[in-house]
């Protein structure tokens, strides 16, 4: 905590006057990245728009997040796979994402999506993305407009029926 108040330059206890501890910075902090996230993810999605084009635009949009906040995206990464992370936090945050459950559950009762659990459904939308991403981002491989498209159509071929 004190080197984040001298980063901050405010003294070790105005930090204490917000926060309990570490664990309750670090979980704020959390909530706050995945409440942006969240609302940059869902930009533009509505109901009229078909379920193939409302799961591009998140897949987009998820992209388009995490490579214009690389240090967002990847505090988040290693955030939500820490044992800080409280139940409570975690189920905050997934309350961020509620029209993508709705979408989720739509596409089910519409049978265009797999009859697959949910988070089945994000591990195949959402994990090929986010390590690439990873690997972009450290250089390792380059993500271009062909690559994204191929990923993406492979992504909504392993959730639809």
């Amino acid at each position: 905590m004190s080197k984040i108040a001298k980063a901050a330059k405010v003294s070790p206890a105005t930090i204490y006057v917000y926060f309990e501890n570490k664990e309750a910075l670090l979980n704020k902090t959390y909530l706050f990245v995945k409440q942006e996230m969240g609302a940059e993810i869902l930009k533009g999605l509505n109901q009229n728009l078909s379920l193939e084009k409302a799961f591009e635009l998140i897949w987009q949009n998820y992209y388009q997040y995490a490579m214009n906040n690389p240090v967002r995206f990847a505090f988040t990464e290693q955030f939500a796979n820490s044992p800080m992370v409280d139940r409570l936090c975690k189920e905050e945050s997934s309350s961020y994402f509620q029209p993508l459950l709705d979408l989720f559950d739509r596409g089910k009762k519409e049978k265009v999506f797999k009859d697959i659990s949910l988070e089945v459904f994000t591990a195949f939308t959402f994990a090929p993305l986010t390590g690439l991403i990873k690997r972009h981002l450290s250089g390792e491989v380059v993500l271009d407009e062909k690559m994204l498209k191929a990923i993406s159509k492979i992504a909504w071929d392993a959730v639809t029926n």
